[in-house]
């Protein structure tokens, strides 16, 4: 057996406890500054008095107190060997952190400071003990702000631990938890079923749930029934909300509905909503094709264009609403399938083309002033918005005439109605109907073969002469009635406003014509000279109606093969 050393006999002789080893103590005697301690040497020790009140003050300490120190140095200014109890408080913690970070047991950390890339914290129970806890091992998510968790305990878990320092992580217990709570929740969760969750993040697509360490997602068509322009209109980030369940895939990801909690409002529309039904909503969107009223929550009505208004003319709806008003409307259908409900703003009031109707019968008389002349004829305004439409062949009794000849835009007129479409939202108006139709006189006026006219020509072409008669009638002399001898160049012997007599010879009702002959006539004259001279000489063998009979036996037999 190797021998001791003279020192280390005198130290084992005096039982001297190694320098930094920790020793159960008892406190002899209290002073102001000192506290001197029996800690099993030949001499008490000394522990300067503040080391007592290091966490959280605490009563003075008592003679006879039990305590454990630590010896630092057999010298001291004091005169005794000097002890710590602070230094042994700190190798008990060491200790106690140094097992539960070989048991992976939790810790409880307090925040103490933000450092560059995370927060020194205390983990120590009785006394400080420093770690570092990274930002990135504060929580699952990317901490913001740092300054909020400055003075907070948080539990954690010691993931490194050297001569250099201790790391802790709060971030792995969350994704144990996480984990468990996923498993625990996915061992029963279906879909259907209604959870409870916390708001975490809105985006433009809809709202993440937090369930108790995993996540649900909230789809932007699914948090309301009515219409809304983003999540943040219905959902607060923090606010608890009660959701169903709609699908659930691997990740895991689970889907949930916050609308489905309350009945779909579609269900009571058909009942509702019935078709004339007169209600009042509020303008959600104005579009180039029509308005969209909200009707109640999740139900809405389009107001189509053609629905707006009855005559005002416009180039966009929102001439006509705006975003947000209130407005009246009748329901004209209900879809149920599809969720449509058509409505229309106009039919609140009766429409005008029927109003117009009970007031103004066919026939009856009207001012109105032209709003535009096309080929089509005049559209004349008759009542405020309500414009009714003179076809070219409705101005004279004579035919189609060109509107623009005889009118212009703006000029005041007086019309006849004709017709009123209300169906289709259309007024015939008419112009000759104010004057008596000439041509229902025209046989009682003129006989055929007896009843000779005289006109001005009109019109002139190879067929024929056309001659104005009175009463805008119109009278017409084929070429082969003309004279005689015929003639097949009628522009040289002819011109327009020419008076030329002729003779009725027949009517006809579709081009509203009177057919004449010239030819007829002037033989009509001569048999009468004839017979005028014939009965001065005394021949009544030959009469002048004999002569006429047999000219216009033979005029007619040569214009039926002209025919």
């Amino acid at each position: 057996m190797e021998e001791l050393s003279f020192s280390e006999l005198l130290n084992e002789s005096l039982d001297i406890p190694d320098t930094g080893k920790k020793v159960k103590g008892t406190v002899i005697r209290v002073e102001s500054e000192e506290v001197f301690i029996d800690f099993g040497f030949k001499s008490e020790g000394v522990v300067p008095r503040e080391e007592f009140n290091i966490i959280n003050g605490g009563p003075d300490v008592q003679v006879g107190d039990q305590v454990d120190v630590v010896l630092e140095n057999l010298k001291s200014q004091y005169g005794v060997p000097l002890l710590s109890k602070k230094k042994a408080e700190i190798q008990e913690e060491l200790r106690i952190v140094n097992e539960k970070f070989s048991n992976k047991e939790k810790i409880n950390a307090q925040i103490l400071q933000d450092v560059k890339g995370g927060f020194i914290v205390n983990i120590g129970d009785k006394t400080e003990i420093r770690a570092f806890l990274p930002g990135s091992q504060v929580d699952t998510r990317p901490v913001r702000d740092f300054k909020k968790l400055i003075g907070q305990t948080v539990e954690a878990r010691i993931i490194n631990m050297t001569e250099k320092g201790i790391v802790i992580s709060r971030r792995v217990l969350l994704e144990e938890a996480r984990e468990k709570r996923i498993e625990e929740l996915m061992s029963t969760l279906k879909v259907g079923d209604t959870i409870s969750g916390k708001i975490s993040n809105t985006i433009n697509s809809g709202a993440f749930v937090d369930l108790g360490g995993i996540e649900g997602f909230i789809p932007f068509s699914e948090i309301s029934w009515g219409r809304i322009r983003n999540p943040n209109e219905v959902l607060t980030i923090g606010n608890e909300i009660s959701t169903k369940v709609i699908n659930i895939a691997e990740g895991p990801k689970i889907t949930l509905s916050l609308k489905q909690t309350t009945s779909d409002p579609w269900q009571e529309v058909k009942q509702k909503y019935q078709s004339g039904t007169k209600i009042k909503g509020s303008v959600v969107s104005v579009k180039d094709f029509g308005v969209f009223v909200e009707l109640e929550p999740g139900i809405e009505g389009l107001i189509h264009s053609s629905e707006m208004t009855w005559t005002k003319r416009f180039r966009h709806p929102k001439e006509i609403v705006n975003a947000g008003s209130v407005v009246e409307a009748v329901v004209l259908e209900v879809d149920t399938e599809k969720k449509r409900i058509g409505l229309s703003l106009r039919q609140i009031e009766p429409s005008p083309w029927e109003t117009f109707k009970d007031s103004n019968p066919s026939g009856k008389r009207v001012k109105g002033t032209i709003k535009n002349i096309t080929n089509n004829g005049l559209f004349v305004e008759v009542s405020e918005g309500l414009v009714g439409l003179v076809r070219p062949d409705q101005i004279s009794w004579q035919g189609k005439e060109d509107p623009n000849e005889s009118f212009k835009t703006g000029d005041q007129i007086e019309v006849s109605v004709i017709n009123v479409d209300v169906k289709n939202q259309r007024v015939a108006l008419g112009i000759k109907q104010l004057t008596t139709d000439p041509w229902i006189e025209v046989n009682n006026n003129y006989k055929v073969r007896e009843s000779s006219i005289t006109g001005k020509v009109s019109k002139l072409n190879d067929y024929g002469i056309t001659l104005e008669l009175e009463n805008s009638i119109e009278g017409f002399i084929r070429n082969s009635e003309f004279a005689k001898t015929g003639s097949r160049d009628l522009i040289k012997q002819v011109k327009i406003g020419d008076e030329i007599t002729s003779l009725v010879m027949g009517f006809d009702k579709r081009k509203r014509q009177i057919n004449l002959s010239k030819k007829a006539y002037e033989n009509f004259q001569e048999k009468a000279q004839v017979s005028s001279f014939n009965s001065s000489q005394g021949d009544s063998n030959v009469t002048f109606g004999d002569l006429f009979a047999k000219e216009f036996t033979s005029s007619v037999d040569t214009q039926k093969q002209e025919d």
